[in-house]
């Protein structure tokens, strides 16, 4: 019995140890930390490694080319900006002051190239400052 009751033990040991390792590896390679485009910016000597960076699309500086799949944007954090090269599938909510997330490199000639392209839902998906007003009017019958 004792044995037995020791195959028990070390099993349940080495599930436990497996499911401790894959935590820890799962929460390294997922907590990734969001740059400001002025932080990434003031770090030039990480500027090599892959990062993800967040600003927001200044407009009228989107360049979609032709191959339908590569745009071409600046993105600002409100003090700096930083040219942003895209290749890939463009989500339907990159417009204009939208806001983004990218993921990739800089370049020696100063471009960020994005293996990653974020897209945030705009503003008009967001509550209105009335919604409560609106919604309790809808539901009593008024318009």
């Amino acid at each position: 019995m004792d044995r037995r009751r020791l195959k028990f033990v070390l099993l349940g040991v080495g599930v436990i140890a497996s499911m401790a390792l894959l935590l820890l590896v799962g929460v390294n390679q997922g907590g990734v930390y969001y740059f400001t485009v002025s932080e990434f910016l003031d770090h030039p000597s990480k500027a090599e490694d892959g990062f993800r960076v967040n600003g927001k699309v200044v407009p009228g500086t989107i360049e979609r080319l032709p191959s339908g799949m590569d745009v071409r944007f600046v993105m600002s954090d409100g003090a700096r900006s930083i040219p942003v090269a895209y290749h890939g599938i463009i989500p339907d909510t990159f417009v204009d002051d939208a806001a983004v997330v990218v993921e990739g490199r800089l370049t020696p000639e100063g471009t960020f190239t994005a293996h990653t392209l974020l897209a945030k839902c705009p503003s008009k998906y967001e509550a209105a400052d009335d919604a409560p007003e609106a919604l309790e009017a809808s539901l009593m019958g008024g318009t």
